[in-house]
């Protein structure tokens, strides 16, 4: 089974350093969705002149209200600020929000049925090292992701596959995860998707790219990702989410074995 390949970038936080990304992304040819909550304490977010002109050229999804884990707060908590999130971004930007990010990746069975009934179709989670497409599940499509943009400790991405249970991703580290530097395991994986199809999904917080001193890494991996948009066209999380899906069992499954197949062994 041959798969279509598509690049994808997505943003969370909602940091005023974010239109420095959305410039890099507009300079190379690529989209971006960028999760935002209206406040957070940790850190500075957007003003509403800031969000107003980030969604004009990007897409822009919820993250909640107030940045809250919500496997902390209570039933109700967790509902309020799952659908006013929605309302509150719409109201902000004129334009439908599609996508949700839970804080921290955090969430429980009973958030993605709030998150459905709140309207969204995608929920876009932390799991690293997938290439395929988002995953039905109770009425939503659970987007994963490629890379994060930041400095991670190679054991960091064998425990988030572990965690997962997500064998695909496993094999993915056993082979790519040798790599010191983000940008070279982005590299090997994008071939990955150019190649063989799949879906390619960097993701990070422009806080930290500030923090960590990654800004120049990120534009040589941009630059590069810009270079195969022919090849594996550039969309939004909520535009990958209403494209045409590969059978949900086959889409991950057929991305692993052609890996697999190319490398000479077997999964």
């Amino acid at each position: 089974m041959t798969l279509p390949a598509y690049i994808t970038t997505s943003w969370d936080d909602g940091h005023p350093l974010d239109h420095r990304v959305a410039a890099l992304l507009s300079k190379y040819g690529l989209e971006g969705t960028f999760y935002v909550p209206a406040t957070t304490i940790e850190r500075q977010t957007m003003s509403a002149m800031q969000l107003r002109a980030l969604g004009k050229g990007f897409e822009i999804g919820a993250h909640t209200l107030h940045h809250v884990d919500l496997t902390s707060v209570t039933t109700e908590t967790a509902a309020q600020e799952i659908a006013d999130s929605k309302a509150w971004i719409e109201d902000s930007t004129g334009v439908r929000c599609e996508c949700f990010c839970p804080p921290i990746g955090r969430y429980r069975k009973e958030h993605v049925r709030m998150v459905q009934r709140a309207g969204y179709i995608g929920l876009r989670t932390v799991e690293l090292l997938a290439l395929g497409f988002p995953r039905p599940l109770a009425g939503l499509l659970h987007i994963p992701t490629t890379v994060q943009a930041f400095p991670h400790r190679r054991s960091g991405l064998a425990r988030n596959a572990i965690k997962r249970m997500a064998l695909g991703n496993l094999w993915r580290y056993i082979r790519h995860g040798r790599a010191a530097e983000w940008p070279a395991l982005a590299e090997s994986l994008l071939s990955q998707v150019v190649a063989r199809g799949g879906v390619f999904h960097l993701w990070g917080h422009s806080w930290e790219l500030e923090e960590f001193d990654q800004w120049q890494r990120l534009e040589g991996v941009l630059r590069l990702m810009g270079q195969f948009t022919r090849q594996a066209p550039a969309v939004s999380n909520g535009q990958l989410c209403r494209l045409p899906m590969p059978p949900a069992a086959a889409s991950d499954q057929a991305v692993a074995a052609a890996e697999a197949a190319a490398a000479g062994g077997r999964r």
